[in-house]
């Protein structure tokens, strides 16, 4: 197993940067292609969800975990609590709020849990077993 957790400053131009971690670490596991893919277009959604709506808070923080089977993204922040379009989906001629049915599309499992003030977004995907590099 291997675990990253980064803490990012609430700001646009690091949506990238961990978009770009994401991608290296998961090459390196040799992840199979198309799930790095899918993890890098949920972190940068996750991400960038933060950074838009976050409010009064000026960090959070990203985890991901990549296990022989799969990964967990674990995107943290202490922003206001945010309700989710009713039903989870976007009306089709909404401008926004897409993402969030894009992260489903695209993940196994995806959970929106609110504890303690922390608002956090939890996303895991799962592949054929990987045959992990040892030290």
């Amino acid at each position: 197993m291997l675990k990253v957790e980064l803490s990012l400053p609430r700001d646009a131009s690091f949506v990238p940067l961990m978009r770009h971690v994401a991608n290296y670490l998961l090459h390196h596991m040799h992840v199979p292609q198309e799930a790095v893919d899918d993890i890098e277009v949920v972190v940068s959604e996750a991400c960038a969800n933060v950074v838009r709506h976050a409010e009064g808070v000026n960090d959070y923080s990203v985890s991901l975990s990549i296990y022989e089977r799969g990964c967990e993204v674990v995107v943290a922040d202490l922003g206001a609590d945010f309700s989710l379009p009713a039903g989870g989906e976007a009306a089709p001629e909404a401008e926004t709020g897409r993402g969030l049915q894009l992260m489903r599309a695209l993940v196994d499992d995806l959970q929106f849990l609110r504890e303690a003030d922390q608002t956090r977004v939890h996303l895991r995907k799962q592949w054929e077993p990987l045959a992990l590099p040892t030290a």
